[in-house]
């Protein structure tokens, strides 16, 4: 007769599992980005790729005219 016990925590057990398991769902659906929301992400990626590729032509800019100062300073 004690074997049968577990079985009414069981079915409690599974009941709550899948109202957690409903519920993650729910949160996860509610996050997903809007279409609006996405394209504003999109160009704000946009906009850093930019910036960073701005960076890094004014970046070998500098180390072009640093290197050839070097090359100044070391014929002199």
């Amino acid at each position: 007769m004690w074997h049968f016990v577990w079985m009414f925590w069981l079915l409690p057990f599974f009941f709550f599992a899948m109202l957690m398991r409903r519920r993650r769902w729910e949160r996860w659906h509610d996050r997903r980005p809007r279409d609006g929301e996405l394209e504003a992400q999109r160009s704000t990626v946009d906009a850093l790729e930019t910036r960073v590729a701005q960076l890094e032509e004014r970046l070998d800019f500098t180390e072009r005219l640093l290197a050839g100062r070097a090359e100044t300073a070391t014929k002199a």
